[in-house]
């Protein structure tokens, strides 16, 4: 998702606080100092390591009705899983404002919805390797928080019903049974949804069928990769479908899909005519879309967009934000299915690993298709949007909901300044874009850590980069290169506050004025000649030079006299 914080957004949501669903959001929501407490249920919902949650998801069937106007939805929920030890109860996940109405299953157990939590109680220990299933049936009206999901009811122009759904940051156990740990996918996913007969539904991968019946049509969609828990979604309206063709790098003759609304049917053609473009390049850099077999698919929503796998959110705004040319949120979302859909983070500590390469990739998008100029300015507004003040790679192990927290977004901006950093310490495109491409291939439709990711970029590459990488994702600041200024000698002292040993060998460019100084810090004090401006004063400045150093702070410790 490209992030967009409203402020109006964020204080009304000040005012809902005392409200206890709206806590977990509002808890994290001006922190600025990093996540040091956790809550039990916090720790329980993200532990990785839980024994009641040590079992493969194999499947998620889920059939829901939806209620336009009572804003209501009644669901069953099928989950077919493989138990990976011998125990008899495991742990989903079910927000209780959700109620269940039924439930079948094989074999003697019992079902226990205890606040968002879903244990499902055996008789007998179940055996390792045995596949089996629940089906839950449940009902409810999914709760609102300021209109941010994770059913959003909304009207079009018209006055009709204009339906979403999103769950990043809020949940999707807040409208269906699963498993929310990142790193459980299910191999296949059907979604079946019922609306009134007038009004379409498209899903993540194919539709296989439609079934009209007493003035109602049930839209039936199957995903048969595996798929984020998260992206599993639906979108209703009164939508046109639109299709674009592309030849895909292989040479195979596809069709994107495009479905918006009917009455903005031409903005929306015109729009939707950088699609192949962006999925041009982005096959050359990362290699073919992985989803053509569920499907190549935007779909016109109620937020700003979402990258749900094979049916990619879009909102209704169809401007080309860059230089009138492109649109660098479909951009980003279209890379999405690379970084975040095709390579998935283990943990939703590591989601720098979307946000972070997503973000980037809208750079380097912009290097291929516009050219150099762009990608630095591109990297600059990254560089202008960093808060820098909590780490990139979160606290493992622990569920928090942190989507309206501005410090806590430096995955996206931040995260890609680090590879962009990586980038000009590599010093060797062919090398830096292979490793790139690599990742894609063997880390397809699979969940890695921070740790993985950054010891397989240090194998493409051929060393050890790790210091550096690790700085950016556990660091509040990046690199700090402390100045003393001296007016009298006209000597500018300098030195890196700490260093690694990549950033010894790093030259860096400091910018003052019309003059340009390139320096070699380390941790002792250096000095130089340098013509200061009578202006200088002490403080803090985020520099970056786009061609010749990495990402950092640059600090006027002192002024000298």
């Amino acid at each position: 998702m490209k992030n967009k914080i409203s402020i109006a957004t964020m204080l009304l949501f000040v005012l809902v606080q005392s409200s206890c669903h709206l806590k977990p959001f509002v808890k994290y929501m001006f922190n600025d100092e990093g996540f040091k407490k956790f809550s039990k249920k916090e720790k329980l919902a993200g532990n990785n390591e839980n024994p009641h949650r040590a079992y493969q998801v194999n499947r998620y069937d889920w059939e829901v009705e939806v209620f336009p106007d009572r804003q209501r939805i009644e669901d069953k929920m099928k989950i077919s899983f493989t138990p990976a030890m011998e125990q008899d109860t495991f742990l989903f996940d079910l927000q209780k404002r959700l109620k269940i109405t039924a439930s079948s299953g094989l074999g003697d157990y019992s079902l226990k919805h205890k606040g968002d939590f879903l244990y499902l109680i055996f008789k007998n220990n179940l055996p390792v390797g045995k596949r089996t299933s629940i089906t839950i049936n449940y009902k409810g009206k999914p709760l609102k928080m300021m209109g941010e999901g994770p059913i959003q009811w909304k009207k079009d122009d018209k006055g009709r019903p204009w339906i979403s759904t999103i769950t990043e940051g809020v949940g999707p156990h807040f409208m269906m049974p699963c498993n929310i740990l990142l790193g459980n996918e299910a191999d296949t996913t059907s979604i079946s949804v019922t609306v009134p007969a007038d009004l379409t539904v498209t899903a993540n991968g194919q539709l296989t069928e439609v079934v009209e019946k007493e003035n109602k049509k049930t839209y039936k969609h199957l995903v048969t990769n595996p798929i984020n828990i998260y992206n599993i979604s639906f979108n209703i309206g009164h939508f046109v479908k639109l299709q674009k063709p592309y030849t895909d790098i292989n040479g195979v003759e596809r069709t994107i899909e495009c479905f918006v609304m009917d009455y903005r049917e031409e903005v929306a053609s015109e729009y939707y005519n950088q699609a192949p473009k962006i999925l041009h390049v982005f096959e050359e850099m990362y290699g073919v879309f992985p989803w053509w077999n569920d499907g190549c698919r935007f779909v016109e929503s109620t937020f700003a967009a979402m990258e749900h796998q094979s049916c990619i959110a879009m909102g209704d705004d169809y401007r080309k934000d860059w230089k009138d040319t492109i649109n660098t949120t479909l951009v980003h979302e279209i890379a999405h299915e690379w970084w975040g859909n095709n390579v998935t983070g283990s943990d939703y500590c590591d989601i720098w690993i979307h946000e972070g390469m997503a973000t980037y990739s809208e750079a380097l998008f912009l290097e291929k298709f516009l050219g150099a100029e762009d990608y630095s300015e591109r990297i600059k507004k990254m560089v202008r949007s960093t808060y820098n003040r909590i780490p990139i790679h979160k606290k493992c192990g622990v569920v928090y909901n942190s989507w309206m927290n501005g410090p806590d977004q430096d995955i996206y901006a931040k995260g890609g300044l680090m590879m962009h950093s990586l980038r000009v310490l590599v010093d060797n495109d062919s090398l830096f874009f292979s490793a790139l491409k690599q990742i894609q291939v063997d880390f397809a439709l699979q969940n890695i850590s921070s740790e993985e990711m950054v010891g397989r970029l240090n194998q493409l590459l051929g060393r050890d980069y790790s210091p550096m990488m690790n700085w950016y994702l556990d660091e509040a600041k990046p690199p700090i290169l402390e100045i003393k200024i001296n007016q009298i000698d006209k000597k500018i002292k300098y030195r890196w506050k700490k260093e690694t040993d990549l950033m010894r060998e790093q030259e860096v460019s400091v910018k003052k004025n019309e003059e340009e100084l390139y320096l070699n810090p380390s941790e002792d004090w250096q000095s130089m000649k340098f013509t200061p401006s009578n202006e200088e004063k002490k403080g803090d400045s985020i520099y970056f030079n786009l061609e010749k150093g990495i990402y950092f702070i640059l600090k006027n410790i002192s002024q000298e006299k």
